[in-house]
C-alpha cells in the first residue's frame, strides 16, 4: 500500500501526469490480499478502474495467482522469489528479483522490500522515472531513513537492469 502511495506521489507531483489510485483489502484484517491499481496517463482519466494492467508486482503465490490472470499481452509481471514459486507460463514478460532478500540484506527488515521493488519497477515499468521515485520516498519518509532507502532503491534498480 505504501508504494502505491509513493509511486502516486512521483507521477502527479513530479511528473505532471494524470493518476488514480485505488486500494483495496482482503476481508480478512491480517495477511490477507491486497493490492493497490494505479492508473497514470498523460491525458484525462475516463474509466476510474484497471482493467487489464501493464504492470503486477506479487509479492505472494496467492496475488500472482489471481492478478496475473487479466494482465495485458505485453504486460510485465515483477515475483519475489522468495514467495512466489510458480510463475504463471501465460506471461510472456516475467522478472523475478529477490525484493525480500534485498532489503534484509540491507536494512534487517523485509517489509522495506517495497523500496527495492520501487526501484526495479523504475526500469521494468518505465512509466515513472528513478528521480521522481526518489524525491516521492524523500517526502513520504523523515529524514534519517533517506540514505538507508537509496541503497535499497539502488539495489532494485540493478537488479532489475541485471535481468535487462
Amino acid at each position: 500500500m505504501i508504494l502505491g502511495d509513493i509511486l502516486a506521489k512521483a507521477v502527479g507531483n513530479y511528473e505532471n501526469k494524470e493518476l488514480i489510485l485505488t486500494k483495496s483489502y482482503g476481508p480478512e484484517s491480517r495477511g490477507g490480499l491486497c493490492r493497490s491499481e494505479l492508473i497514470i496517463d498523460d491525458n484525462p482519466i475516463n474509466y476510474p478502474e484497471v482493467t487489464r494492467p501493464d504492470f503486477v508486482l506479487a509479492l505472494t503465490q496467492l496475488s500472482c495467482d489471481k492478478y496475473h490472470l487479466d494482465m495485458h499481452p505485453d504486460g510485465v509481471l515483477l515475483v519475489d522469489p522468495m514467495f512466489v514459486r510458480v510463475v504463471p507460463v501465460s506471461v510472456k514478460n516475467v522478472y523475478s528479483i529477490p525484493l525480500t532478500e534485498i532489503a534484509k540484506n540491507i536494512t534487517g527488515k523485509e517489509i522495506t522490500a517495497n523500496i527495492a521493488a520501487a526501484g526495479a519497477m523504475s526500469v521494468l515499468g518505465k512509466f515513472v522515472g528513478l528521480e521522481s521515485i526518489k524525491k516521492a520516498i524523500h517526502e513520504h519518509f523523515p529524514q534519517p531513513m533517506h540514505e538507508l532507502n537509496e541503497k535499497i532503491l539502488s539495489a532494485g534498480v540493478e537488479a532489475a537492469r541485471a535481468l535487462l
